[in-house]
């Protein structure tokens, strides 16, 4: 468990970045988007080679199964979280920054907080999992809680993105962006999906 933090941990670092991956794109500032995207990508790699320590760990520890199970689960869940973060800032990329209109980018930005708050409640609610607090459920449950409001948010911003395609006819760059946020849901679905097996350990230890 503890290195399912340091794991998370590197995954909380990279939601970061890619909060200053937005921040040069809402700037239109193409070459920090690449620096940063290459940050991301590093961070990546770390993160992934946390989650290989803790396969290690799980596979020669004397576990029992369901344990193991939920250890699982639980590494190749939030590794799920920084993949599609990955997938969404390389799919930005293809967009042209400086044609998207400045209330989409503006969404973007607020999408980006929305995303570094959700993996910022994941972690201290598995923090407090690990440290057997009270308060571990309803650390989870406002984990869920951000995730139905960043789905909402999903919603709208898809649909102006929408209707700035139909106004300019940049098929492109809508297709790419629309894919991006999918990607930025997914990556909360995946936190969600994290909350809910740390709600199914406590429900195992009572």
């Amino acid at each position: 468990m503890k290195l399912s933090q340091r794991h998370l941990s590197k995954i909380n670092d990279l939601t970061k970045t890619f909060r200053k991956f937005v921040e040069a794109f809402v700037r239109g500032n193409l070459d920090d988007m690449r620096k940063l995207y290459d940050d991301i990508f590093d961070i990546e790699r770390e993160a992934d080679n946390e989650k290989e320590k803790i396969i290690i760990e799980v596979s020669r520890g004397p576990f029992h199964p369901i344990d193991r199970e939920d250890i699982m689960r639980l590494v190749l869940t939030m590794d799920d979280i920084a993949a599609n973060i990955k997938s969404a800032s390389r799919k930005m990329l293809y967009s042209n920054p400086e044609s998207v209109p400045t209330d989409v980018k503006n969404e973007f930005s607020k999408l980006g907080d929305m995303i570094i708050e959700i993996v910022s409640r994941l972690e201290t609610a598995l923090d407090a999992l690990i440290k057997g607090s009270k308060d571990t459920l309803k650390l989870a449950d406002s984990v869920e809680r951000k995730e139905e409001e960043i789905d909402d948010f999903r919603v709208e911003l898809i649909a102006k993105i929408l209707k700035w395609g139909d106004e300019t006819g940049k098929l492109s760059s809508l297709l790419m962006l629309k894919e991006a946020v999918e990607n930025l849901e997914n990556a909360s679905d995946k936190a969600e999906d994290v909350a809910d097996i740390i709600r199914g350990i406590i429900a195992v230890g009572l």
